[in-house]
């Protein structure tokens, strides 16, 4: 008989990047969590799907709970390196690789096996990372994006503002796209919201003349 599935007392924050040698494993965790779902989803699957014992298993994550995180870890780290490249690119860095870096992360939430599963057949674990793991795990995410953030606006791309609350904003845009899709065109829709909030303050053409 299987082992029960996870149970959902996530970490309050995202381990560091995991590393590579771990892929396999986070690999075959994907395939489960998109064949059985989040709660179904035991060790013993994904020994099989690996076509290992549970013991070699063991030896590298300890839960699916452990692997969950390490999933979105990774995710999160490769998402950033390439914004980081986007960034560094010549002239790659204006609101609008901002903009298309968020529609990006929508997109691919919106079209990965695991989240398809969750939205699908498990929408009560949205309702429970909602109200009790998505704030701190978006602060997270903010701060590992401010610095970018940061880079840009020094760069005179971005608006000049707070960095960590314009990060944190671009993360809770992607939030709440991925639990509410738009019905209009996302691209039009991101523009339309964050441009104001991204695009440079225009240079003044001088002093407004006086009263004649």
């Amino acid at each position: 008989m299987a082992e029960p599935g996870v149970t959902l007392n996530l970490l309050k924050a995202l381990p560091p990047r995991p590393a590579e040698s771990l892929d396999t494993v986070l690999d075959a965790t994907e395939r489960c969590l998109a064949r059985y779902g989040i709660r179904r989803t035991s060790m013993t699957d994904i020994a099989k799907e690996m076509k290992v014992a549970r013991t070699t298993l063991y030896r590298q994550i300890d839960s699916v709970e452990e692997a969950i995180t390490l999933i979105a870890s990774r995710q999160l780290h490769r998402f950033l390196a390439g914004l980081v490249a986007l960034v560094a690119a010549p002239g790659g860095a204006g609101p609008e690789t901002f903009i298309a870096a968020t529609a990006g992360a929508v997109r691919f939430g919106r079209s990965n096996p695991v989240m398809q599963r969750v939205l699908d057949h498990e929408p009560d674990i949205v309702g429970e990372l909602v109200t009790r793991d998505l704030g701190s795990y978006a602060t997270q995410i903010a701060d590992a994006l401010t610095p970018i953030v940061d880079v840009a606006m020094k760069a005179g791309v971005l608006r000049t503002a707070d960095p960590h609350l314009t990060a944190e904003w671009l993360v809770r845009v992607v939030a709440v796209l991925l639990a509410i899709p738009p019905e209009s065109d996302l691209d039009e829709m991101l523009e339309y919201a964050l441009l104001p909030v991204l695009q440079p303050s225009l240079p003044s053409d001088g002093p407004s003349p006086g009263p004649q």
